[in-house]
């Protein structure tokens, strides 16, 4: 009898497992589970989540494995029960685990075949993602791996950080900056008692259009933003849950209110609470910041809307799913955990030296600093101080060097966003983007520089990278 019990539930396992396999849920950006009388609320961002459980899976050649590499992880039981293991996208790993007799995985969201007792062989996916893997010996003994795909696992404390910048040599400024000396964040050695999930790259165009597919139209219009419609043209040589090149060009013309929204999506994809909120505002004084920590932006989606609309961006610091770094985050992170450094590279204004680790000096043919009239001379300081209104292609990602931290691109190419720590530091900012930009000078990647997000700017050029943080 009891063995016909078992057999009895573990067929009702399977059933529910498989009727569980094939559910696919729909959730707004906010985390709340889709509504259809509710739909018109919001941005049409929907987020498509498989929540598939995990089981032997026998490969079928997919579209992308001439992309793939392998590589073997082997994880010792006698460490923590709980470990991290960083992977690339697109990539089989044989994860390997020192138990002789065996045991038991568990394994959901991730493509996997068991090749031995003690060793599977599991596809990392065509995504940046985190997820959990699970490993019991027969002895009963139970632990986690938690998988970082394209992530990087960065462990701030223990140690004091160089924040902020004291030479004022050659830094970009807002572009209302008229005092350079006014507006600077004094060096500082400061402790920062985090531990955090960092994208080892800057999001990809190919990501972000995956991530945002169904917010982004079908054609271009022209009652559409020239930087919307370049969203469009892009999606059109994208497959739907296709393969995203891990050295895909990076997103260079991501809006700030899309860089929340790409943030809240990412959580969501990966079972996580999102960070933001979103309290919309035709009031063009919700833009500041708040006491709270909250802050205001202009809303910029991919819709048309005639009258300005603006973001209260409401922030859960409870949430443990992905954000936009800090400030003092962006700093720590940049440096590589070096005390010293000006640069992400170093202290040297070596442009050879220089070139291995960022994109820069560069003005593409389209690039309006080309074009400006010797009768316009001011147009050449707006520019300088325009924090990306010029018009410039993107570059591949993780091609050059990493900094100490394995972070690539830090510096160079397009800025990345930056949150602030519910205080404006500079002028009149609401966001920072730090790093700067592909057409800059060698001297202006340095650390100190930035640029400013405020409501009397429609910035074209920005990147990002996207940060969580576990402890």
């Amino acid at each position: 009898m009891n063995k016909q019990i078992k057999i009895f539930f573990l067929l009702l396992f399977t059933i529910i497992s498989s009727a569980l396999a094939s559910v696919d849920s729909l959730y707004e950006i906010n985390g709340s589970s889709f509504n259809e009388r509710n739909k018109t609320k919001g941005p049409k961002a929907l987020v498509k989540v498989n929540h598939s459980i995990g089981k032997d899976v026998i490969y079928s050649e997919p579209d992308y494995k001439k992309h793939i590499t392998q590589d073997t992880i082997h994880v010792s039981l006698k460490k923590s029960t709980e470990q991290w293991l960083e992977m690339e996208k697109n990539s089989d790993y044989f994860v390997c685990v020192d138990d002789m007799k065996g045991g038991f995985w568990k394994i959901k969201d991730f493509s996997y075949k068991k090749t031995s007792d003690s060793c599977i062989q599991l596809n990392s996916g065509n995504y940046v993602k985190s997820g959990k893997i699970h490993y019991a010996t027969k002895m009963g003994n139970a632990f986690t791996f938690n998988l970082l795909i394209g992530m990087k696992y960065i462990d701030l404390r223990g140690q004091k950080h160089l924040l902020g910048y004291n030479n004022f040599d050659n830094m970009r400024l807002t572009h209302n900056d008229s005092n350079p000396f006014l507006f600077i964040d004094s060096a500082r050695n400061e402790e920062i008692n985090k531990v955090l999930i960092v994208d080892k790259y800057k999001i990809t165009e190919c990501e972000f259009i995956q991530a945002l597919w169904d917010s982004i139209p079908a054609q271009t219009r022209d009652d559409l933003w020239a930087s919307h419609n370049y969203w469009v043209e892009k999606k059109k040589s994208i497959i739907k849950n296709g393969y995203c090149d891990a050295h895909d060009s990076a997103a260079i013309r991501i809006k700030p209110y899309q860089a929340l929204v790409y943030a809240n999506i990412r959580s969501i994809r990966d079972g996580l609470k999102p960070v933001y909120s979103f309290e919309e505002s035709l009031d063009w004084t919700s833009v500041g910041v708040f006491e709270d920590g909250s802050f205001g932006i202009k809303k910029e989606f991919f819709s048309f809307n005639k009258n300005e609309t603006f973001v209260i961006i409401h922030i859960s610091n409870p949430a443990n799913g992905y954000r936009l770094p800090y400030y003092d985050e962006w700093m720590a992170i940049a440096r590589g955990g070096k005390q010293n450094y000006r640069y992400v590279w170093g202290n040297k204004n070596d442009s050879i030296l220089a070139s291995q680790y960022a994109w820069f000096g560069v003005r593409d043919p389209n690039d309006r600093y080309l074009n400006i009239r010797p009768d316009f001379p001011f147009k050449e300081s707006a520019l300088k101080h325009s924090c990306g209104e010029w018009l410039q292609e993107s570059r591949p990602v993780g091609i050059l060097k990493p900094n100490g931290y394995g972070l690539y691109d830090m510096a160079g190419l397009v800025c990345e966003n930056v949150m602030l720590p519910g205080k404006r530091i500079f002028n009149s900012e609401n966001l920072i983007c730090k790093g700067g930009f592909l057409p800059d000078s060698l001297q202006s990647l340095n650390l100190g520089s930035h640029c400013d997000t405020d409501i009397t700017r429609d910035f074209t050029y920005q990147g990002l990278r996207l940060v969580r943080q576990i402890k």
